[in-house]
């Protein structure tokens, strides 16, 4: 090379110093991790590059105490996400849905820390179903969320067929996925698809309130609450019951236990600090 230096790959730098082209991120003091998806000239559609980013950013938040929750948005209040950028998903050797899709979903599925999904605008195909995988949704009032791929005899490959039913119910879900109909605010509420649903005009404010609170919780308690619920979608209630007795060893012996019980026993509000 021209000046002798040796490049290191990206994977290989700190998280702080490598380029993200497609991702916004930011940690704030209280420990919540913001991933804004910034494509607007594409409504934030998914392409691979783009998904390699959201995955490694989730990824690195594994295992660091001082990242409480996880918030994913598009920039702007048009769109979370359009779904899939079918003019340029730029997959490099290797990219496939199996490989990077699928494996973002199941990571956010099982990272131990609560990720919301904070919904503006649309989110359709791909883009829906990455909300879909998210543990919360905090929805404006302006949404317009669901999956239209059966109108043009598009297969299913995001977990829809997983999540939806888990969601909003067996029925509902048939009839969302067999018709390609999409929600609005009202009904996507009332289904139990979006938590909470605010006017767009406060939507940054109430949101901002709401992970503020998730992000004052025991964070190793509510990963634990996490998994067992995700345990429970596929085993019978004497495997969950044990399951639940696993979890709540991790907890015990945690900082956060003990600052649980002594401000129980004091009377006062509890200061958690996620370890």
């Amino acid at each position: 090379m021209a000046n002798d230096q040796i490049q290191v790959p990206r994977t290989q730098l700190p998280i702080e110093e490598r380029e993200w082209n497609h991702v916004v991120w930011d940690v704030s003091d209280s420990g919540v991790l913001s991933l804004t998806m910034n494509r607007p000239e594409r409504l934030h559609a998914l392409n691979f590059p783009m998904l390699h980013e959201l995955l490694e950013l989730i990824e690195d938040a594994r295992n660091k105490t001082e990242i409480r929750v996880i918030t994913i948005r598009g920039q702007g209040t048009r769109s979370f996400c359009s779904g899939d950028d079918l003019k340029g998903m730029e997959p490099a050797p290797g990219d496939t849905s199996a490989t990077v899709h699928h494996q973002l979903l199941v990571t956010i599925r099982e990272i131990p820390k609560p990720v919301v999904a904070l919904i503006c605008g649309w989110a359709l195909g791909h883009g829906w179903e990455l909300a879909n995988a998210c543990d919360i949704r905090l929805c404006a009032d302006n949404i317009e969320v669901g999956d239209h791929r059966v109108t043009r005899s598009i297969g299913l490959n995001g977990g829809t067929s997983w999540f939806v039913p888990r969601i909003v119910g067996l029925g509902r879900a048939l009839e969302l996925l067999m018709t390609g109909r999409h929600l609005k605010a009202e009904d996507a509420h009332a289904w139990g698809w979006a938590n909470r649903v605010w006017p767009l005009e406060e939507f940054d404010a109430r949101a901002n309130e709401y992970v503020e609170t998730l992000a004052a919780l025991p964070t190793i308690a509510v990963g634990a609450f996490k998994a067992a619920i995700e345990f429970s979608s596929a085993h019978s209630l004497r495997d969950s019951l044990a399951n639940e007795l696993v979890m709540s060893s991790r907890t015990r012996g945690t900082e956060d236990a003990d600052e649980g019980r002594r401000s129980f026993h004091e009377k006062r509000k509890p200061l958690f600090k996620g370890r």
